[in-house]
């Protein structure tokens, strides 16, 4: 089973929920039911992949996690995949990772207290950058927290989406997750050689 969690803030999609304006798509590409809305999250299955969307703000992201697996028996062998806004890579960029020592995103920090247990927990960051020229940590707050322009939407819904379901069906095919690095050059090469057609 893969299980992909979409963490950001609840309201208006910004570019710090970019996880959730994926989902929404993710939903629909699939084909999955309607998802059922919890007090702290939603989610919806077709029995091998599993999207939950935290429904708390991003610092809370462990408290959807911990009332999602309350109420879901979860395989042991499960693979979790967290989705969240990378503030580091630009608009069209997704790549996969394991959780790091020092974790700088509010949210994968806080999921990190009951998750960097588990076995099987990735994390797929989704560019929204460049980050402002010159930003200092309240400029940066402030522009994580603005919505997407227009055409920077449509760029997610045209590179960001396609790259985000490659690295879904590649694990769902293969139940497994490869060497994130090899993972991510294998990804890289195959979207290189569509681009090239």
């Amino acid at each position: 089973m893969l299980i992909v969690l979409s963490i950001g803030n609840p309201g208006s999609i910004t570019r710090h929920s970019v996880g959730h304006f994926l989902y929404a798509h993710l939903v629909s590409t699939y084909g999955l039911p309607q998802p059922t809305k919890n007090s702290t999250y939603s989610a919806t299955t077709n029995g091998e992949l599993t999207l939950v969307k935290s429904n708390t703000y991003m610092n809370e992201s462990s408290k959807a996690w911990l009332k999602f697996v309350d109420k879901n028996r979860i395989p042991a062998d499960a693979i979790v995949l967290i989705l969240y806004d990378d503030f580091e890579s630009d608009l069209g960029v997704v790549r996969i990772s394991k959780f790091k020592k020092n974790e700088s995103h509010n949210g994968v920090r806080n999921l990190m207290t009951c998750l960097s247990t588990r076995d099987n927990v990735y994390k797929l960051g989704v560019g929204i950058g460049p980050k402002p020229v010159g930003s200092n940590k309240d400029s940066m707050a402030s522009w994580v927290l603005s919505e997407f322009k227009q055409n920077e939407k449509e760029k997610l819904g045209n590179i960001s989406l396609p790259k985000v379901i490659a690295y879904l069906d590649e694990i769902i095919e293969t139940e497994t997750v490869m060497d994130v690095n090899k993972f991510n050059s294998k990804m890289t090469k195959q979207w290189k050689e569509t681009e090239a057609v």
